[in-house]
């Protein structure tokens, strides 16, 4: 394939010898389990090591406040003994003291016993164990692989009594307390650093490997068959570029004794987008825990703060809403790369412009500029995984560049927060316009300009654009699966969920858990979802799948609003998303493609995610509504049903495989079964 063909279109592909085109597998077989095996594996080793360190620089800070601890409950009992022993009670018929203990216990789980001595280390009083027990504790051999940490205090008494001793003994465990206590956390950030592993890991290799090896093999194929019409072209500049260069000297030696004109092989780096559209959204969420309270903070002098964060964040919103259909009408003609240089640049602008922002007018123009390059962006990471699929694997390229974007909305916040907390807000912005003049840069080389069709097609006539909005099976995806897709999802997620977690006594950190979830599972099941649509053909099916799935989570959380079953009904939005959102793509790009052969993909995506806009922004105004009208609990409930009722509208209406597709599919199989 030469530099300026087009890639859809691969002649000398050779086929798979398990059948089928290796055109439509993304990555080598296994290749990608095996990523993730290395990764899981060398990731554990690295953290168990920090991890361990750190628990051994954390021990001694952790002993001493509970030894700081332990001499506050030793001066509390000291006390209340002395105060006993002034009113002229014997101190050995003092009684109370194990009552006394249990009530400390209540504020200190860690505080196992409390015990009185004389100076000879008989045990006078007793609380929280038995005597011989606490005794064999006090008489162990002291170190960090005793079961106790012993505290002791010395008060001392009038000159005709001995002096006696408080003794307190606190778990050794609680050492271990802040990790014990934040396993959910600490199995989060795990699986988010995994994840970034395997994003860094997955792109080196394939670029370096997978796609030199991959082309590699059809060159010398080439060569096998005497043809001596293609070099390799993938550059790399390790073992395998060296060997395939030596092999190109030899194929043009070759081709100029038998006449032929060889020409370079190379494939798109499709692995590229994924991780542009995770730097480029990275970008943008990295401050998204404070931009209210930032934004309020720089809209007070002019109005209210609290409604002037709300004008700038709705700013951005509809920036991006209209930006994004006007991007897809002009993208063919402008060319992926190009457009996404445009608004990472527009993006990086926007960014240090709210980071130095110190009025309304100023700061709504930033945000603006950010949302246009966010958009911008998007259509440009979209439009190229169009332009480098055909329909074999067009559902699991998306679903490549979706969990990209979904890996970010999960790491974003977390490390936004971090960055807040230690450097300030404005840094915050900074760093994501850092992060967004980075994606540029990447861009050159992840990015390959060569996807683009040798013309772009012509402009749609009135007449066109009347008959792919008069498509009766686009109107019903667009409206009873793309629209709900976007309502329920920023409706109940965003809305909804936190809401009523948080009134139901959850902490912040649970409910955060809880939405994490959602990207999580995405992540998880997105590929293999994708995987099941391209094989299966049947995108209307993974699409009325995805809905059911929405409204049966939603239902039960409805039904039974319980911590529990709405960590439930988020994973099942979660998996039902990654079902249903590549396949709605790949699904109005088949329903127009009388359309999209004439007039290209430009006005069918601006139709789609204009709707899937729109449906984003009605979600919490309708969710709102609902709350001041039924409660929280039924408004949950009624977009359950307003969940059922839209897909079993779309399963009604649209039917799954269309009779022009079955016969397309028969000939295609009866086509491989010839190749066999």
């Amino acid at each position: 394939m030469t530099p300026s063909a087009n890639p859809k279109t691969k002649p000398d592909t050779p086929a798979s010898p398990h059948g089928g085109n290796i055109r439509s597998r993304l990555f080598p077989k296994g290749t990608i389990w095996i990523l993730l095996l290395f990764s899981t594996i060398s990731l554990c080793i690295a953290l168990v090591g920090i991890s361990w360190r750190a628990a051994e620089l954390a021990r001694a800070d952790l002993q001493t406040e509970i030894r700081e601890k332990a001499e506050i409950e030793a001066r509390v009992l000291g006390e209340k003994i002395e105060n006993a022993l002034r009113l002229g009670i014997p101190l050995r018929e003092i009684v109370g003291f194990e009552a006394v203990v249990y009530q400390l216990r209540d504020g200190d789980p860690d505080l196992v016993f409390a015990a009185i001595t004389d100076m000879g280390g008989d045990i006078l009083h007793a609380g929280g164990l038995p005597s011989d027990e606490i005794a064999t504790a006090l008489t162990a051999p002291s170190g960090n692989d005793t079961a106790y940490i012993v505290t002791r205090l010395n008060l001392p008494r009038a000159e005709e009594h001995d002096d006696i001793e408080v003794v307190l003994g606190h778990a050794r465990a609680a050492l271990m307390r802040p990790v014990t206590d934040n396993l959910y956390d600490i199995a989060i950030i795990f699986i988010i650093t995994l994840a970034l592993s395997f994003e860094l890991m997955l792109l080196v290799l394939t670029v370096n490997v997978a796609l030199p090896v991959r082309v590699a093999r059809k060159v010398l194929g080439n060569v096998r068959d005497r043809k001596f019409t293609l070099l390799h072209g993938q550059s790399t500049h390790d073992e395998i570029g060296q060997f395939m260069e030596r092999i190109n000297s030899l194929i043009n030696t070759t081709a100029k004794k038998v006449g032929t004109h060889p020409q370079r092989e190379r494939e798109v780096k499709l692995i590229g987008v994924r991780m542009l559209a995770f730097m480029f959204v990275l970008a943008e969420e990295l401050a998204r825990p404070i931009m209210p309270a930032f934004f309020s903070q720089v809209t007070s002098h002019s109005i209210d703060g609290q409604l002037g964060a709300g004008v700038v964040m709705a700013v951005h919103l509809l920036m991006v809403a209209l930006a994004m259909p006007i991007c897809s009408l002009f993208q063919e003609q402008v060319g992926s790369l190009r457009m996404y240089l445009c608004g990472a640049f527009l993006a990086t602008l926007g960014l240090i412009g709210t980071a130095f922002a110190v009025g309304i007018w100023d700061l709504v123009l930033w945000r603006a500029l950010s949302g246009i390059g966010y958009a911008t962006t998007f259509v440009a990471c979209q439009s190229y995984v169009l332009d480098a699929t055909n329909d074999s694997n067009r559902t699991q390229g998306t679903a490549m560049m979706v969990s990209g974007i979904m890996l970010a909305d999960i790491c974003g916040p977390a490390i936004g927060g971090i960055v807040a907390g230690h450097f300030g807000p404005d840094m915050t912005f900074i760093a994501g316009a850092t992060i967004a003049f980075l994606a540029v840069l990447l861009a050159f080389f992840l990015m390959d300009n060569m996807v683009r069709g040798k013309t772009p097609p012509p402009v749609p006539t009135r007449a066109a654009l009347r008959a792919m909005l008069g498509n009766r099976r686009l109107q019903v995806l667009i409206l009873f699966a793309a629209i709900p897709a976007k309502l329920i999802l920023s409706g109940f997620l965003y809305y909804l969920t936190p809401m009523i977690l948080l009134q139901s006594g959850a902490t912040t950190a649970e409910t955060g858990r809880v939405i994490m979830l959602y990207g999580l599972v995405a992540i998880l099941t997105g590929w293999a979802a994708a995987k099941w649509t391209d094989k299966s053909q049947n995108e209307t099916r993974a699409v009325g799948i995805g809905g059911g799935l929405t409204a049966a989570g939603l239902l039960l959380a409805g039904w039974l609003p319980e911590y529990a079953l709405f960590a439930v009904a988020v994973a099942l939005l979660g998996l039902a998303q990654a079902t249903s959102i590549p396949a709605q793509l790949s699904a109005s790009l088949k329903l127009s493609k009388d359309f999209t052969k004439d007039h290209g993909t430009g006005p069918v995506l601006a139709v789609l995610r204009l709707a899937e806009r729109l449906g984003g922004a009605a979600g919490p105004l309708l969710a709102a509504g609902l709350t001041l009208l039924v409660g929280t609990t039924q408004a949950v409930l009624i977009f359950g049903v307003f969940a059922a009722v839209s897909v079993l509208c779309f399963e009604l209406l649209i039917g799954h495989v269309p009779p022009e597709q079955k016969g397309e599919q028969k000939s295609e199989q009866k086509a491989q079964g010839g190749t066999k």
